[in-house]
């Protein structure tokens, strides 16, 4: 039940980063809400899981190497 309840939190916090960090962020850039009215938002969700997946996997081979070592001593 906890792994839930900090996968919910999780989600809610990258949502609104996404949505006031990285959206704001693509707009300076020059990609146009107006023209795509719900791209911009899309693509920086899909921005924000790209990055997640990216430390997610540095993370876990981090940890994957630490037990290794871990069981080699």
């Amino acid at each position: 039940m906890k792994t839930i309840g900090i996968s919910l939190l999780a989600t809610i916090v990258l949502f609104f980063s996404s949505v006031f960090i990285v959206a704001p962020i693509m707009s300076n850039i020059g990609y146009s809400s107006v023209e795509s009215s719900y791209h911009l938002q899309t693509h920086a969700l899909l921005v924000t899981l790209i990055f997640t997946i990216i430390l997610c996997t540095i993370f876990g081979a981090r940890y994957i190497v630490d037990e290794i070592k871990k069981e080699n001593e």
